[in-house]
């Protein structure tokens, strides 16, 4: 069955808000985040944080030109006192975003819309990068 283009932008405001809540899991776990091993990725994580906020300004740029209005909802946020379970639920996150993305992409090709396609390959590739660093963080 086909989607619609309201039905995509229903799709990609449930993005919008994970993306919000992404940028503040991350700027929370880095800020509560500790010990000296833990420097490089607490800096790591900020620059996750950053790059959550930019894919938001995408996507909400993307839903205003596709007719929608972008949603302020947030998603669940996760918290830990533990670091490695930070570092388990933000790679959590980024392999629901990249399994979302790769489905996103193929929902904006159907409806012809390219370009959105092509933002949202550039976001996934972001959030493969994250993953990978989460891993390497993780020693996976």
């Amino acid at each position: 069955m086909a989607i619609t283009v309201e039905e995509l932008i229903d799709l990609l405001n449930k993005d919008l808000a994970l993306e919000y809540s992404a940028a503040i899991q991350y700027i929370q776990h880095a800020a509560v985040m500790s010990g000296a091993q833990y420097g490089d990725v607490i800096k790591e994580l900020k620059i996750h944080a950053n790059e959550e906020i930019g894919h938001a300004i995408i996507l909400a740029d993307q839903i205003d030109f596709l007719g929608g209005v972008p949603t302020v909802e947030v998603g669940a946020i996760k918290t830990s006192d533990d670091n490695v379970e930070m570092l388990e639920q933000d790679l959590a996150g980024e392999e629901g975003a990249i399994a979302r993305y790769k489905l996103r992409i193929e929902q904006a090709e159907e409806l012809k819309e390219f370009a959105l396609a092509q933002q949202l390959r550039n976001i996934l590739a972001v959030e493969q990068e994250h993953a990978m660093d989460l891993k390497q963080a993780l020693g996976k």
